[in-house]
């Protein structure tokens, strides 16, 4: 076959060459990435000439050649032009008709039926048979047709064929994979909640830094009107921390984001932060009052906990008083648990992963620098360095410094001579300019293209990457630099480190340097070719035309 010759032929049946991200061929098989899956028709790829079967999921087509696979063909199969006609009569006709249906509504994937008499509609094994149809289930007297994606299409033909009114649709996915618990989805979550929040906390902190050096070395006075102005600018991102976190830890959690910001509101209520260190009783269950501004793990839990307790109201109360019964319980439920069980242990955790990192840090700073510093890629690729800007925004507000940040700062800048080693090191054009165009990323902080696109394609690098990273995270350990504010860690936000600028200098220098010359000297095989998640990384490095 012609691959070349084939490829003319597939571009228009799936939107085009300028459509696709990647398409590569590997052991016979051609795997296309697409920028916007609803411009491809699978089912006409599956008839060119050679094709055995074609599979669009989640945006990747799945090309196989050979002897075309013969299925029995499905009257109901779903794309753009399906008549659904054929497909509602068979299931109204199968659920007992429509005299026998009470009402019907539908979910993300399923036609949800409450009938009159159960007994009149077939087996849910033969419902599901019916082609068009996943399957049938009974939960609790309510008849349950899956359909799949094209579900609201299904539900409106039976609510015509039925003479039934149509009703909204709910937001349950029945269907939907169960997540089990695993680190993993804890440090999804933590990333997903924080990541909203980094360019608010990246501009914050420089604004902090600047702040200091401006007023350490008399270039503006803090008891002027344009200093009170600025230091509330960098000051309320970290204050007001809990409403922050709120919101989009409800966006995570799929909750009320109003109500998570009341929650946020009481735990900055000032009758609770003035009360701070002392004790009150509520319902004679004596609890200790907490300063919670700028605080993280205690409004993240406490909105987790509200999102099953608002769910559950929400399925367990009658229509007509959701609007009155369900905020009242979630609030009161979880207002009571958040200042009485959940903020308490929350604050407290933070404060003692604080001191514990604390700890580590002034019996072998240097220790603590090069374990962190020489493991920054690693835990980045586990998504687990959003978990450290808890512990680092919480040692800012508990200790008044952090020394985590002066590392991963160095750490970057690893990066950025990682990509600048292997840039020298590099023969070939296109991985040149790879290289070049992740290093000026790399350099002001944005990692990603880097790490994939070096570190992780080349293999080699990585070993440089993180002996640099972990050597100068030493030194800056070693040297006890600190950073006053919690900022992007990366050159850019050098004022953060005010008080220990020289330092931080020294220890970019010798990241810089160390990590580009062990690239350079270790070298890497240049004939590797890019994997999605490099070629995805690259698309944030900056180009420079």
């Amino acid at each position: 076959m012609d691959r070349e010759k084939f490829l003319e032929k597939l571009f228009p049946l799936i939107g085009g060459k300028e459509n696709t991200s990647l398409c590569e061929f590997q052991d016979g098989v051609l795997y296309v990435t697409l920028k916007d899956a609803g411009l491809s028709d699978e089912n006409a790829v599956a008839k060119l000439p050679d094709v055995a079967s074609a599979t669009l999921r989640r945006g990747r087509l799945t090309v196989t050649f050979g002897e075309p696979e013969r299925k029995e063909e499905v009257p109901f199969m779903a794309n753009k032009n399906t008549d659904y006609r054929a497909l509602a009569a068979a299931i109204v006709e199968a659920v007992g008709g429509k005299e026998n249906i009470t009402s019907c509504v539908h979910c993300v994937t399923r036609l949800r039926f409450n009938l009159k008499d159960l007994k009149k509609s077939k087996s849910t094994e033969e419902i599901g048979s019916i082609p068009g149809t996943v399957g049938c289930v009974n939960q609790g007297g309510q008849l349950q047709v899956i359909i799949g994606q094209t579900v609201a299409d299904v539900y409106a033909e039976v609510c015509s064929q039925a003479g039934l009114d149509t009703q909204t649709s709910l937001t349950e996915n029945l269907d939907a994979e169960k997540k089990k618990w695993s680190p993993k989805v804890l440090f999804d979550v933590i990333s997903s909640v924080f990541v909203p929040a980094v360019p608010a906390f990246a501009g914050a902190g420089i604004i902090k830094g600047l702040l200091t050096l401006f007023t350490t070395y008399g270039l503006m006075s803090n008891e002027t009107g344009l200093y009170l102005v600025l230091n509330a600018i960098g000051d309320s991102v970290f204050y007001f921390l809990p409403f922050i976190i709120a919101y989009t830890a409800a966006k995570k959690f799929k909750t009320n984001e109003v109500l998570a910001l009341v929650l946020a509101g009481l735990y900055m209520y000032p009758s609770i932060l003035n009360n701070a260190g002392n004790s009150i009783s509520v319902l004679g269950f004596p609890v200790t009052c907490v300063k919670y501004s700028s605080t993280v793990l205690p409004i993240l839990c406490s909105v987790w906990i509200m999102s099953y307790i608002y769910k559950w109201m929400q399925k367990h109360t009658v229509e007509y008083l959701r609007v009155v019964v369900v905020p009242i319980v979630t609030l009161v439920v979880t207002g009571l648990l958040s200042i009485c069980v959940i903020g308490p242990i929350g604050y407290n955790l933070g404060v003692y992963l604080g001191y514990a990192f604390k700890w580590l840090f002034d019996t072998a700073p240097w220790l603590g620098g090069l374990i962190d510093g020489g493991t920054r890629p690693l835990v980045i690729f586990t998504g687990m360095h959003m978990t450290l800007s808890t512990i680092m925004i919480n040692n800012v507000n508990t200790l008044g410094y952090d020394m985590l940040g002066p590392v991963h700062a160095v750490a970057t800048m690893a990066s950025a001579g990682m990509c600048f080693g292997a840039f020298l090191r590099a023969r070939k054009d296109s991985n040149k300019s790879t290289c070049f165009s992740a290093f000026i990323s790399a350099f002001i902080g944005i990692t990603e293209p880097s790490l994939y696109g070096v570190a992780m394609r080349f293999k080699r690098p990585l070993i440089a990457l993180c002996i640099g990273g972990g050597v100068s995270g030493a030194f800056v350990a070693a040297m006890g630099a600190k950073a006053i504010s919690f900022a992007m860690p990366s050159i850019v936000s050098l004022p953060v480190y005010s008080g220990s600028i020289p330092t931080m200098l020294i220890g970019f220098v010798i990241s810089f340097v160390l990590t580009a010359v062990l690239t350079y000297m270790l070298g890497f095989d240049e004939g590797i070719e890019k994997d999605e998640r490099a070629i995805q990384a690259e698309k944030k490095a900056v180009k420079l035309h």
